[in-house]
């Protein structure tokens, strides 16, 4: 019997309900205590072409939905031929056969065919309604607690009408009556665990917004670009109640550029992004870098290049976040690896960023920004904002303030305009300590070394690697793939370390320090090139790797990585 532990993918064509589906099965995992993990796969538009969604609760804490899926509900016959293969022996399909009925050709697995649509039509009138008679049909065969399904329909519509919370729950009822003389799920069995008080279920993108309100945030300026919309629509709600301005630029280059000048007068300020957007903010941030005004960007990853696959996951812009522009330059590039760490990394970026004065760029991926983890209510009371130097009283030193004034930790004080005695210029050309234009060579050189100089004191507040497990084979990632290698280290022999890579740059020493009794190093990453390797080879000399990569655009399987680091080690 599989106990507490249930991975259910829902699929049909985009605008047949199955990520609103998914939304509420998530939602009821969390109500009766389950941690919860989930992986969106969709179409960039708005109807046609194949989407699903899968969702798994779990007793134990998880970030991945796993290897295979327990219940595929499939809405249309491409769910069949797509999905068939991941039902775990002993689970079942459920096939809306209103459309076509199809042969299902596994002998391991239960089949329940049943006209969902149809029914909905003759039932109630709303042939959409059908998924949520879907979970009527989930929740008999499951067991699941109804009283506790029918909450979470009324709180997922509550902002909906009467009329369709009424339809909804109808339509739910049904489903369970429709479902009675079915075969039951009995080799399953989930337990209601505890309350639901201390938790919350979020996505990465919505982590990001409230780290972001947390630290004071004042303004964000986007371009809408998939995976990255959300934080400006989180923002758009969130940021008025607090005095604070959100704006869809007209173009990416424009949002950075409003950002900067936003930090430039003293609020706290970010532009949010993914890979085609980034390419367009490049010159900004090299203007940020310059002028050492802190501002925070969120690199929200998809498949590219160019266009790519809008909805689809990649890690292939660790190159572009650490090298791209010209010029030499401090910046900051951090890599939060579930949703909690969103939360926080975002939070932390805004300090970092006034602190050392410099873009901070937060490196999420589409897994993070739109899939959904249950986490424990945040620690505000941990949390401290920190300003750096900011000097809102300037004693008289002058006509003009030294913004750029040659400190020995390399960080000048600032201001803001209007600020009496605060006078000063920045502008994207060298400058004296002033701001005033300035070629001259010693200056530069004075100028440069104090910009570069905080790049070694930056090390000292960044986000270490974790690690877990040790041994002499290790496993190196960032990011989203830490899910996956959790669950694929639980089933291989436990000599091995697992080092995941929070900062990318300034790249930290404890990444060398962590490697040192290693023989081989497995790197996972979602990539062609194995940019997160070539970087750790650059920064370590560590020689001995091996790549795991991923490029289709879907996320990693625990199942890969087992099998890739078994053929190599020869267990």
């Amino acid at each position: 019997m599989k106990i507490n532990d249930l991975a259910v993918r829902i699929g049909g064509q985009a605008g047949d309900g199955s990520l609103a589906t998914g939304e509420i099965l998530s939602r009821y995992f969390r109500r009766i205590g389950f941690y919860v993990a989930t992986d969106k796969d969709f179409p960039s538009r708005i109807r046609g072409g194949h989407t699903s969604y899968a969702i798994r609760g779990a007793q134990k804490k998880i970030y991945s939905i796993g290897d295979r899926i327990d219940a595929l509900l499939s809405f249309d016959e491409d769910s069949i031929s797509l999905h068939i293969d991941e039902i775990e022996p002993g689970g079942v399909v459920i096939y809306d056969n209103s459309r076509k009925d199809i042969e299902i050709n596994r002998e391991d697995i239960k089949k329940i065919k049943i006209p969902l649509a149809n029914i909905a039509r003759k039932e109630l009138g709303i042939e959409l309604i059908k998924n949520t008679m879907a979970l009527g049909v989930i929740s008999h065969l499951f067991h699941f607690d109804e009283v506790i399904m029918k909450e979470t329909i009324k709180d997922t519509y509550k902002n909906k009408s009467e009329k369709i919370i009424e339809e909804n729950l109808r339509a739910f009822d049904i489903g369970v009556e429709k479902s009675k003389g079915l075969p039951l799920m009995e080799n399953y069995s989930l337990q209601i665990l505890r309350g639901e008080d201390d938790t919350l279920l979020l996505m990465g993108n919505e982590a990001i917004g409230l780290g972001a309100l947390a630290a004071g945030c004042r303004f964000i300026a986007a371009y809408p670009i998939t995976p990255a919309s959300d934080v400006l629509e989180f923002l758009s709600k969130h940021l008025p109640e607090r005095g604070g301005v959100a704006i869809q630029a007209e173009s990416e280059i424009a949002a950075i550029n409003m950002a900067v000048g936003a930090a430039y007068a003293g609020l706290r300020a970010m532009a949010v992004t993914s890979g085609p957007g980034f390419d367009l903010k490049t010159e900004g941030i090299g203007l940020a870098s310059m002028i050492e005004q802190p501002v925070v960007i969120l690199d929200a990853q998809r498949a590219g290049p160019s266009t790519g696959l809008p909805t689809k996951t990649e890690q292939s812009d660790i190159n572009h976040a650490i090298y791209g522009g010209h010029g030499d330059k401090a910046r900051i590039v951090i890599a939060p690896g579930n949703v909690e760490e969103a939360f926080y990394f975002s939070f932390q970026a805004f300090n970092l960023s006034e602190k050392f004065q410099v873009p901070v760029i937060i490196l999420s991926d589409e897994l993070i920004s739109w899939n959904k983890q249950v986490v424990k209510k945040f620690d505000l009371k941990s949390l401290k904002i920190e300003r750096g130097k900011l000097e809102l009283n300037p004693s008289d030193k002058g006509k003009e303030f030294p913004r750029y004034s040659l400190e020995d930790d390399g960080i000048s004080y600032r201001t803001i305009p209007g600020i009496e005695k605060g006078i000063h210029l920045e502008t994207g050309d060298e400058h004296d300590i002033y701001g005033h234009i300035t070629e001259n060579p010693v200056n530069r050189v004075k100028m440069m070394e104090k910009r570069m100089k905080k790049i070694e004191l930056m090390k000292k507040e960044l986000f270490p690697s974790i690690v877990e497990g040790e041994g002499e084979v290790a496993i190196i990632s960032m990011g989203s793939t830490m899910g996956p290698i959790i669950e694929a280290m639980e089933r291989l022999p436990k000599n091995i370390k697992f080092i995941r890579v929070r900062t990318l740059f300034p790249f930290l020493d404890d990444v060398k320090e962590n490697l040192k009794d290693v023989k081989i190093a497995f790197v996972v990453e979602q990539n062609y090139l194995g940019q997160l390797e070539d970087l750790v080879k650059l920064n370590t000399g560590f020689r001995n790797t091996v790549g795991i990569r991923k490029y289709d655009g879907r996320s990693f399987r625990p199942g890969i990585i087992e099998r890739k680091i078994r053929e190599v080690m020869g267990w």
